[in-house]
């Protein structure tokens, strides 16, 4: 297996953590241009906030891969954003699996955060998106040594700890709080984010209820600009229809249309 030099993100290479993403004849395009705007933000405060918050894989000076991650002091783990390696010809490499056992062998070790304690776990979350013929980020975590949580085969821990078994907290203050002038309206909420991509995504949902109900209000809001407007709505994030969050993912479309076609009634 060829050995990839794996670097912590820092001021010096931000910006390749910030394009490694999107193709290079898509980084012109303005839905790309803002993706990777939106996050070059969330980067920046993730550097200020945490001082490490991701990795990237090297062959030379160009970035192959990326493993994004954030500290949850409250929980002694480490939530796992992400891991990505967005060239085909470098799939099956083992960039992620370098990635990953860079992680690992880091958390292993006693962090501030953790009050000089390693972390207990690492903790992810997979979603659909998968190219043909790319490996799954699920089976991929899998094939590492993650276990299931709970119900959900998508909510993945690896315990750093012998015995330590992942149970979930409740977070506080993300659940949607109606407004009455939210009714017979669509909003879809943006702003800094790890994926260069969610922008892009929104922007596929707008298109997608457009063409279930074209004549329906829609509204943008941009969580940096309008942090009030976020928060009386419970922090909320993503989509919500007729004061109806959508859960579904916009590419699981027959289940997204369904769930928009049933907040619209």
């Amino acid at each position: 297996m060829e050995k990839f030099r794996i670097r912590d993100v820092t001021k010096e290479n931000i910006e390749d953590l910030c394009q490694i993403c999107i193709p290079s004849e898509k980084k012109d395009h303005p839905i790309f241009i803002t993706g990777m705007g939106e996050k070059r933000k969330w980067a920046t405060k993730m550097l200020q906030e945490w001082g490490t918050f991701a990795k990237l894989a090297y062959r030379g000076i160009t970035a192959l891969g990326l493993i994004q991650y954030k500290p949850v002091p409250q929980e002694r783990i480490i939530y796992i954003y992400c891991i990505f390696v967005p060239e085909k010809d470098q799939w099956q490499k083992g960039i992620a699996t370098q990635l990953l056992s860079s992680l690992i062998a880091d958390m292993k070790k006693p962090k501030l955060w953790f009050d000089n304690k390693p972390a207990l776990g690492l903790v992810t979350r997979t979603f659909p998106g998968a190219k043909p013929s790319q490996f799954s980020a699920r089976l991929f975590f899998i094939r590492m040594g993650f276990k299931q949580v709970g119900g959900d085969p998508d909510f993945l821990f690896y315990p750093l700890e012998e015995g330590f078994i992942y149970q979930p907290v409740k977070k506080k203050g993300t659940e949607y709080i109606p407004q009455e002038e939210d009714k017979d309206k669509v909003l879809l909420f943006h702003g800094p984010s790890y994926c260069p991509f969610s922008y892009f995504f929104l922007k596929k949902t707008e298109q997608t209820i457009k063409e279930i109900a074209p004549g329906i209000s829609i509204r943008w809001i941009d969580k940096s600009k309008e942090p009030q407007e976020i928060r009386k709505r419970g922090n909320i994030e993503g989509c919500v229809v007729n004061t109806k969050p959508i859960k579904s993912f916009v590419l699981d479309q027959e289940d997204f249309q369904k769930e928009v076609t049933e907040a619209l009634k």
